[in-house]
């Protein structure tokens, strides 16, 4: 019996306007033609472009030979060899001999034009396709999909996948993968559910991208349902199904699933052990990341950078110096990597945290590369947490002139101001920022319940229309955790406004507003999981530790860089992020 569908995971969008650049198609021209020339000058150019630099393919030496079945032939081997400027260039020939292309023509010439990168290209390519009747072929649409994605260009890949009169499995996957690798997870999700409605069944390559968008956007509930649906019509749980499902459960919180999938899975490598060390790392589990670490190199499976990297992380979450240190070392002694500049930031980080900005500030002093802002913002985090103005003064004017135009840089200056009560000094950055037209990105949180994924934004506190019920539960929740101890941290709230107004912009940052919706929306007694695009604060970390004890409920929090695991009063980062 088919596997049910599940709901739709938001609500449908609708397909865009046709671009503006698609309105040209028809009508675009054809390149333009050479000066006039011989057939056989022309020809002889082709004979010469099919020669290959390795000997793989040979053309005979007659005209008669030369055909668009041979031109598919040499585009289709240089675009498989990896020859993709050799495959324009045999069907530039190709126009200029005037031999027309056909179906087989699109599909490799299009694959070539995204790896190289080439968009105006694309767009005329698309006009020959067009001109041609090629338009609908399923397999050109589904190659002018791909290619538009590859090329950034979602807008025009959605309106063909919208106009195409056929669509098969690749189809669908060419643009469900488009979204997930352009970051547009929501559309995603759409589409794919309403895959799932067209009746084809899901194979690898869909449930892997799937599990993608899930991991993102904390989907879990959806995560489970293509878990279920992978073992009831019995998909193989190979090396790429079983870290994205790893994968997926790590980054929903769920440390203890994804564990049994890794088990289950018969043969694993390095993508695997490093979804599941690096899981681990991210949900605070530092001495399991550290175990597996262990079990990976008893297996004889050679770690890479992405291996170190979660490590250290793991380290820095947990304040495991010691072993930091001895990892960040042995990862060049023992097994030859040489480590990259995020590795360096990952020490630095640790080191910061751990109140030795000294050693951070000699090893970045000592660094074989330049540090990059995120090296100095480690800094400069430990600095904030330790009280050294003198380094942080230092880390901040770095920030500023690696990147001048980050408004999160002046935002952090704004804060540390804020904090050292120079309320002039941040008018003037407020200021500054105000005349550069920076803005801060707005905190957002996801939270899924009954298979829906909502959204809040910090913004919604001034449209409370339809979100009566939250800001109501909110201002309960206030209530009762006042009588807890809570007093609302407003020390950095913008510093124009009144004390009462500061309360209320802390109050409805974005997580609380998502925490109240699953205490009113979701079913009693179970998990609130909630993904924020920020950096936890304070107030919300100590918020959200009272209302787990309060409430009696477990809360999972995935902030920008780790998980919060909440329950009774307590979090599972020990108040060290």
């Amino acid at each position: 019996m088919p596997a049910k569908p599940p709901p739709p995971l938001f609500p449908p969008i609708h397909p865009t306007r046709r671009p503006k650049c698609l309105h040209t198609y028809a009508s675009s021209p054809s390149p333009p033609p050479p000066p006039p020339a011989s057939s056989s000058s022309s020809l002889q150019r082709l004979i010469n472009l099919s020669i290959p630099f390795s000997g793989t393919h040979s053309l005979p030496q007659t005209q008669h030979a030369i055909d668009t079945d041979t031109c598919n032939v040499l585009i289709k081997s240089d675009t498989h060899s990896g020859s993709h400027l050799r495959s324009l260039l045999v069907f530039t020939t190709m126009l200029q001999a005037s031999i027309p292309p056909d179906l087989l023509t699109f599909p490799p010439l299009l694959k070539s034009v995204a790896r190289l990168f080439l968009p105006d290209l694309g767009l005329s390519i698309h006009g020959c396709v067009v001109k041609t009747g090629s338009d609908s072929d399923v397999f050109v649409n589904t190659a002018l999909v791909s290619m538009y994605c590859s090329l950034g260009r979602v807008g025009d890949a959605r309106h063909v996948f919208a106009e195409m009169p056929e669509r098969n499995s690749v189809t669908w996957n060419a643009m469900i993968t488009g979204y997930v690798h352009n970051r547009r997870f929501r559309e995603a999700h759409e589409l794919f559910s309403r895959m799932l409605g067209s009746g084809l069944d899901l194979g690898e390559v869909t449930v892997v991208t799937a599990l993608s968008a899930c991991s993102h956007l904390g989907a879990l509930s959806q995560g489970i349902w293509i878990h279920n649906y992978i073992e009831s019509h019995g998909l193989r749980l190979n090396v790429f199904v079983g870290t994205a499902l790893i994968d997926m459960y790590m980054k929903c919180g769920v440390i203890d699933e994804a564990s049994k999938v890794f088990q289950a899975m018969r043969v694993k490598n390095v993508f695997s052990w490093n979804a599941l060390i690096t899981g681990y790392a991210m949900n605070g589990e530092g001495e399991a990341a550290l175990e597996a670490f262990d079990e990976m190199i008893m297996e004889k499976v050679k770690p890479d950078g992405v291996t170190f990297l979660a490590l250290l992380c793991a380290c820095c979450h947990q304040g495991l110096i010691d072993k930091g240190r001895k990892l960040f070392v042995g990862m060049e002694e023992d097994f030859g990597l040489r480590p990259r500049i995020e590795h360096y930031g990952c020490m630095v980080d640790l080191l910061g945290r751990a109140g030795l900005l000294e050693e951070a500030h000699k090893l970045i002093a000592t660094m074989p590369m330049k540090a990059d802002a995120a090296v100095w913002r480690a800094l400069l985090a430990g600095c904030r947490i330790h009280g050294d103005l003198q380094l942080r003064e230092l880390a901040i004017r770095k920030l500023l002139d690696l990147e001048p135009e980050n408004g999160e840089n002046y935002i952090l200056l704004a804060n540390l101001l804020a904090r050292d009560r120079r309320w002039t000094d941040v008018g003037k950055v407020r200021q500054m920022m105000g005349k550069k037209r920076m803005k801060k990105d707005p905190g957002c949180s996801l939270i899924e319940v009954d298979n829906r994924v909502h959204e809040f934004v910090v913004s919604d506190r001034f449209q409370r229309k339809g979100l009566e019920e939250i800001f109501t539960m909110l201002a309960a929740m206030k209530r009762e955790l006042k009588l807890a101890g809570y007093a609302v941290d407003t020390e950095m709230a913008s510093y124009d406004l009144e004390e009462e107004e500061k309360e209320m912009a802390v109050m409805h940052h974005s997580e609380k507003l998502a925490l109240a919706f699953g205490l009113v929306r979701a079913q009693h007694g179970s998990i609130v999981r909630i993904v924020k695009n920020l950096r936890m604060c304070v107030d919300c970390h100590t918020f959200f530790k009272l209302v787990s004890e309060v409430y009696q409920r477990k809360i999972v929090v995935r902030d920008k860089n780790r998980f919060h695991h909440f329950g009774g009063g307590v979090c599972s980062c020990k108040d060290y992020w």
